[in-house]
């Protein structure tokens, strides 16, 4: 099971005080606040990948809302607050088992020697299958490169292995690939989810069938892989389990003349993790969206000076603000007016009184599709590293803020012979490959590396206030272990290596000139026999790189 961070275990714990708070009390207006801390409770949980307690959380929840509206039934009789009460210990119970302190999947420092990095740290999988069936030994390899901890347990088993600590994932492997999982099949699948409620389950290989889909979601199934999506897809997704995208806090801008009706707002986002800032003057607002950058906006549809489908045209005439969101806040209930009011460019009609965890819950979701949107438009779709502008935007903005006295080094990276890998082991294959350097890379480097895919299997790195010869250390030795790698295909396994140029401040200034040193410098390890490391030579102050033409894609 992922490490539960302190922060979502403080969230528990006022939740567990606010339940203790109602049951002294009985105060409708406490148990209101019960049910919000619940609904940001399920939400984190959600984050961090742990259906189980999540599907718990959703269950109380769902009890909570349906007393959460009506004053006259506070206090609720007791038989329901028992039952709530034995639901919410259950929870704080698992998630009380698990505190430790959080883990960052990546290192925080260039310390080359940190033992402690989240990426060597062995997480239990679970592997279910017959004997010897061959993708539990290419993906039981692959696990155990990338420090997972496999194991491997067999369908006819009358009691699984589970040991003291749930596995954080269990992969089910059919018999027969594509055919319809047998009853005794789905009965053990469903005895482990009691034993497990907190580890990820996915089944392999199942068939296109909707029927298929639903009993195994029933079963406990968080995840049924289609026939075809075999090892490769299933690392892919065991190994996003653990790769924690920084989550910023996300940002509001309400636009609202009324100082109770700002008040109100402000403390249902506060609730929910939301951070806010509040004007009520809509002509201020280009100024206070540039300064305070929000994820959304809440607009007031009636204002003094103008009305909010007025401001909301005017932000749109503004490119940097065309896709943020606008949910518009009204007691307008005239249907012709909301939907005239979001053909003009709003995002959602909220009416007025709002619902706090709707409020929160519609706010949460347009902010993370928003982000989404803005996070696919800077990444490479197959990797999740930055793409090819965006990683030649960052080197820009990293000079910018160098000083010449600062350390800098780039790094050009080319996987040896790519051609030949699509073309004898097929295109999935060479994806796999592409995709395990990427997250080789991830789990290396520091969060302030900028780690990019630069086009095809070419991939580019700079190290900010790194020091060169600990720099090409730490990359040569990614270079050797990355060639010890398995890549797991239908015929068992294969193994690739990578060439690497590296250029650096202060012999190089600019970015294009970093980058043209490093790529001439990973020419020149092609020409050497690849799978090498070569630094770009220091120019003479009177010489001029010369351009050279670059190696076939695939060398």
């Amino acid at each position: 099971m992922p490490a539960i961070s302190h922060s979502v275990i403080a969230l528990a714990e006022t939740l567990e005080l606010r339940w203790k708070s109602y049951r002294e009390g009985g105060d409708s207006d406490v148990f209101v606040e019960f049910t919000l801390s619940l609904n940001g409770l399920t939400e984190q949980l959600s984050r961090q990948h742990l259906p189980g307690l999540v599907r718990a959380c959703q269950e109380l929840e769902n009890a909570a809302l349906a007393l959460f509206g009506d004053r006259s039934m506070h206090p609720i009789p007791d038989d329901q607050a028992s039952a709530i009460e034995r639901q919410l210990g259950i929870i704080l119970t698992e998630l009380h088992r698990h505190e430790t302190p959080a883990v960052q999947p990546r290192r925080q420092t260039d310390e080359p020697d940190n033992n402690d990095e989240a990426w060597h740290r062995p997480r239990r999988v679970l592997i279910v299958s017959r004997a010897e069936h061959p993708w539990t030994a290419s993906l039981s390899e692959q696990l155990s490169f990338f420090g997972f901890k496999p194991a491997e347990q067999r369908w006819e088993s009358t009691a699984f292995d589970i040991e003291n600590e749930p596995p954080l994932a269990i992969v089910f492997i059919p018999d027969r690939e594509g055919c319809v999982y047998p009853l005794s099949a789905i009965t053990a699948i469903k005895a482990l989810r009691t034993a497990c409620p907190t580890s990820y389950f996915y089944c392999l290989s199942v068939p296109a069938s909707l029927e298929s889909i639903v009993q195994l979601q029933r079963a406990g199934a968080d995840a049924c892989v289609p026939v075809g999506n075999k090892v490769s897809d299933v690392l892919s997704r065991i190994l996003d389990l653990v790769e924690t995208r920084e989550h910023e806090v996300h940002r509001v801008l309400v636009v609202e003349d009324s100082a109770t009706a700002i008040a109100h707002i402000r403390r249902s986002l506060s609730q929910h993790g939301i951070d806010s800032r509040a004007i009520g003057d809509p002509r201020t607002l280009l100024q206070a969206a540039a300064d305070y950058r929000p994820d959304a906006i809440l607009m007031d549809m009636y204002m003094p000076f103008c009305t909010g489908v007025e401001v909301t045209s005017a932000l749109r005439q503004i490119p940097e603000y065309q896709s943020l969101p606008v949910i518009y806040l009204s007691s307008e209930t005239d249907i012709a007016q909301q939907v005239e009011a979001l053909r003009l460019g709003g995002d959602q009609f909220l009416t007025k009184p709002i619902n706090p965890i709707i409020l929160a819950s519609v706010v949460r979701t347009k902010i993370e599709r928003y982000r989404e949107m803005l996070y696919s438009g800077r990444h490479d779709s197959l990797t999740g590293l930055l793409n090819h502008s965006t990683s030649k935007g960052q080197l820009e903005s990293l000079l910018r803020t160098s000083s010449p006295a600062r350390h800098l080094v780039v790094a050009m990276i080319d996987i040896d012979r790519f051609k030949s890998i699509n073309d004898n082991y097929g295109h999935p294959v060479g994806d796999q490959v592409i995709r395990s350097l990427a997250w080789l890379l991830r789990g290396r480097l520091r969060n302030s590396d900028l780690i990019g895919r630069y086009g095809g299997e070419e991939f580019i790195i700079a190290l900010p206030d790194a020091d060169l010869e600990r720099a090409c250390s730490l990359l040569d030795r990614i270079r050797e272990d990355f060639s010890q790698l398995p890549h797991a295909h239908a015929r068992g396994a294969l193994r690739a290596s990578f060439s690497c140029g590296v250029a650096a401040l202060p012999d190089y200034t600019t970015a294009a000139s970093l980058i043209e040193a490093a790529d001439q410098a990973l020419l020149e390890a092609k020409r050497s026999g690849r799978n090498r490391l070569v630094r770009a030579p220091r120019p003479q102050h009177d010489s001029v790189v010369r351009m050279q033409m670059k190696e076939p894609a695939g060398g």
